[in-house]
């Protein structure tokens, strides 16, 4: 009777002992067997998120408008568009800002096609200017990288701005006692050559009646950039051709054109 009570008070002690374990976290739950099935963690749950086509459609609608106004040729951007709206209106979203996108970059293509254009127009104007000084010398050489890399519309602005440029640049000179459209035309600061003289005759008809007509205190407009056509045509006038080498002042920067 005694042993019993001892081992059933030890045992008593023990679940204690194991129950304060078991509560501590203290004792693993063992893994389970074979044949056991373990229930499969759920996977959290993420939101869809709605798609929507508008941003994209304005921005195509955007560059659509730009396009036009620079007088490019959207027809199969405006195509495109009109197909993004039509999916957008039939609750077709994610086809609608496909085809938006589509639209858009049509119309930048239209646009660089349409600045290749110009940019060449306007290259082949600047080729045929004279006395460029080094920093137009400069830009030039980056509108011609910038053209063969295909960025016509970055071109085509610094190209139209030279031009615009070299158009309006005039040298204002005071006629003084003893000049001549010669001795004018000969001057360093002026064409370094007495056979231009018709550049500036040419220049100056509302005022001049005749080559020789030059009173002392007229204001005279010079051309700083004649074209090579006009100083051609300008030594035919003066019989300078076959005069030996021409001289046109500061020599301008040869370049070889863009592919």
């Amino acid at each position: 009777m005694h042993a019993t009570q001892v081992t059933f008070r030890s045992a008593s002690r023990a679940l204690v002992v194991c129950s304060s374990l078991l509560w501590a976290g203290c004792v693993s739950t063992p893994p389970a067997g074979p044949g056991l099935a373990v229930a499969p963690t759920q996977p959290a749950t993420v939101p869809v998120q709605a798609i929507d086509p508008t941003p994209a459609l304005d921005q195509a609608r955007r560059r659509l408008r730009e396009a036009r106004h620079r007088g490019a040729q959207v027809a199969s951007a405006a195509r495109m568009l009109d197909r993004a709206e039509s999916a957008a209106a039939g609750g077709q979203t994610l086809r609608a800002l496909r085809l938006a996108r589509r639209a858009d970059v049509l119309a930048e293509v239209a646009m660089n096609d349409h600045f290749a254009v110009l940019a060449r127009a306007e290259y082949a104007e600047l080729r045929q200017r004279t006395r460029l000084s080094e920093r137009q010398a400069a830009d030039m050489r980056a509108a011609e990288q910038a053209m063969a890399a295909r960025e016509y519309r970055q071109a085509y602005d610094v190209l139209a701005r030279i031009n615009q440029t070299t158009r309006l640049a005039e040298l204002a000179y005071r006629v003084a006692r003893g000049d001549s459209l010669w001795r004018i035309a000969a001057r360093p600061d002026v064409y370094d050559n007495g056979f231009l003289w018709p550049l500036i005759f040419q220049a100056n008809r509302h005022q001049l009646s005749s080559p020789s007509d030059l009173a002392v205190g007229v204001e005279l407009s010079i051309p700083r950039h004649p074209t090579v056509e006009a100083i051609y045509e300008a030594l035919v006038t003066s019989g300078g051709l076959g005069k030996g080498q021409v001289s046109i002042g500061l020599p301008r920067v040869a370049e070889s054109g863009p592919d």
